[in-house]
C-alpha cells in the first residue's frame, strides 16, 4: 500500500531525486536547490515512509501550475505509482483553480494527457488557437526554464550520453475559468 500526499522533500530525498534522475534518460531534471524550495511536490511513500516517488509542481503565473518532473524509483515502476502522483497533481491545479502544464517524452506520460482530454501539440511553436492569450506566457516561461545553468547543462550531458533525440509533447489543460 502506498500513501499519496502533497508535501516539501527532505534535503537528502532531494539529492536521491537529483541523483537518480541523472540516470534515466526521459527526464530533463532539476536541481537541488528547486526540489528542496518547490511547494506543490506530491509524494508516494511505501508503508514504511520512505519516498518512492514524486511529482514536481510548481506555479508559473497566476492562473498557470505545471507539472514540471515526474519520477518513480525503478524498483517501483510498474504498479501505478506515476499515474497516481500525475494524477494527484492535476487534482491540486484543479483543486487551487489552475490550468495545467505539462511536457514529456515519456509516452505514458502523454498517454496519461490524452486520457484526461489535455490539447497536445508538438512544439511551443504550434499551440491551439485556443492558447493564443496565453502565448507569452508561455514563451517567458520557456526562456527562464531553458536559461537555468543545471538544465542547459543536464540537457547537453543526456544529449550526449544517451543519444537522446526524441521530440517533446506538450499538454495544456484548462480548469479555471480565467
Amino acid at each position: 500500500m502506498f500513501k499519496i500526499s502533497k508535501r516539501k522533500v527532505t534535503k537528502a530525498e532531494a539529492e536521491l531525486l537529483v541523483r537518480e534522475i541523472k540516470l534515466t534518460p526521459n527526464i530533463m531534471g532539476y536541481s537541488l536547490k528547486e526540489w528542496i524550495s518547490a511547494e506543490y511536490i506530491i509524494v508516494a511513500e511505501d508503508e514504511h515512509g520512505k519516498m518512492v516517488g514524486a511529482c514536481l509542481n510548481y506555479d508559473f503565473d497566476a492562473n498557470w501550475y505545471k507539472i514540471a518532473a515526474l519520477f518513480v524509483m525503478e524498483e517501483y515502476r510498474g504498479m501505478g505509482l506515476g499515474k497516481m502522483l500525475f494524477y494527484e497533481s492535476c487534482q491540486d491545479a484543479i483543486i487551487r483553480g489552475k490550468n495545467i502544464y505539462t511536457m514529456s517524452i515519456n509516452e505514458i506520460v502523454i498517454k496519461m494527457m490524452q486520457d484526461l482530454d489535455f490539447l497536445t501539440f508538438n512544439s511551443l511553436l504550434q499551440m491551439p488557437q485556443i492558447t493564443n492569450g496565453d502565448k507569452l506566457i508561455f514563451y517567458s516561461h520557456s526562456l527562464v526554464w531553458l536559461m537555468n545553468f543545471y538544465r542547459v547543462k543536464e540537457i547537453i550531458r543526456k544529449t550526449i550520453v544517451y543519444n537522446h533525440h526524441k521530440t517533446f509533447v506538450y499538454g495544456i489543460k484548462y480548469c479555471s475559468s480565467k
